[in-house]
């Protein structure tokens, strides 16, 4: 390849845990490169994208022999999302055009940061089917990040799911399900403490038939349709290492075969079915099933890459 098609992708809306908080960058993108090298053969570092005002570490990495493959760089920026939604809960809605930028060796060869104004330049100056971004400049700049273990998490997941497309799919399905409806931890006990509270408008009831939906879709992405007879049913929770019949849940405790069961037959009745009148969602019933299908989700990638995500 020459040196002019040589690229590294810039991945945007999240970059590497900050050193403000005491982590350690450099320990955290090697255990990251190590990973993504080991899996993929892929190259990662950081480079520090500065303006005027600020200056922030962000991932910058690349394929074998700098390959151009926007489509591939853009599945593992979105299995890194999805897998932070997963391990830390929704840091970042994608609306721009893209979560990557791609970037010429001959920008970041010798360089520890790049200048956000020269950049945008960049993007601009290009033919627009080969541009990433509509509008650069709102797109480049602002970041999210958390501790380095969840970040690491993460990219453990965009390494198991950029390949597996029923793995990448419950993750994309359960990051949308908590988009629509998210609470923090810190709020769990008062939500489960009003026990009748049901979305006060038509909106909210949107939001909340479209996150149970897409929790019951990241189930079925992992299992598929579960059958009706229990001896199958239990087979499948099984394969990924879920015994049927362990107990969960925060307050009221149900096996979780049972409450996948509830899951399927909420599902129905409350957001399937658009001719039919829809049961309102109550808020800490919708909070069960999330958890049911995040523990369903981590079950399957934990299974698949033969290790606990959080020991």
């Amino acid at each position: 390849m020459s040196t002019s098609g040589r690229g590294w992708y810039l991945l945007l809306q999240v970059g590497v845990p900050s050193a403000f908080y005491d982590e350690d960058a450099a320990r955290h993108i090697r255990v990251v490169g190590e990973g993504l090298g080991t899996a993929h053969a892929i190259t990662i570092r950081q480079i520090d994208l500065e303006d005027k005002s600020f200056s922030r570490g962000h991932y910058l990495f690349r394929f074998p022999r700098y390959k151009r493959d926007h489509a591939l760089a853009s599945r593992l920026a979105e299995a890194f999302v999805y897998g932070m939604s997963l391990v830390h809960g929704p840091m970042v809605e994608i609306h721009h055009d893209s979560l990557v930028v791609r970037v010429p060796d001959t920008m970041v060869r010798s360089a520890g940061s790049i200048r956000v104004d020269a950049l945008i330049e960049l993007e601009r100056s290009r033919c627009p089917e080969d541009r990433s971004l509509t509008f650069p400049s709102t797109a480049l700049g602002t970041i999210s990040s958390t501790s380095s273990d969840r970040h690491e998490a993460a990219w453990r997941i965009a390494a198991l799911t950029l390949e597996n497309n029923r793995l990448f799919d419950a993750t994309r399905f359960l990051k949308r399900s908590l988009d629509n409806f998210y609470v923090y931890p810190g709020e769990i006990r008062k939500v489960l403490s009003v026990e009748g509270a049901v979305p006060r408008t038509s909106s909210h009831q949107s939001n909340s038939e479209d996150a149970l939906q897409n929790a019951f879709k990241a189930i079925e992405a992992v299992i598929g349709d579960p059958p009706k007879d229990d001896r199958r049913f239990f087979e499948k929770l099984r394969g990924i290492g879920i015994d049927p019949l362990e107990e969960v849940g925060f307050d009221r405790k149900v096996t979780i075969s049972a409450l996948i069961r509830r899951m399927n037959e909420a599902r129905d009745k409350c957001s399937a079915h658009g001719s039919t009148p829809p049961r309102l969602i109550r808020h800490a019933e919708l909070l069960e099933f999330q958890a049911c299908a995040e523990v369903v989700v981590l079950a399957a990638l934990e299974k698949a890459g033969g290790t606990e995500f959080f020991a």
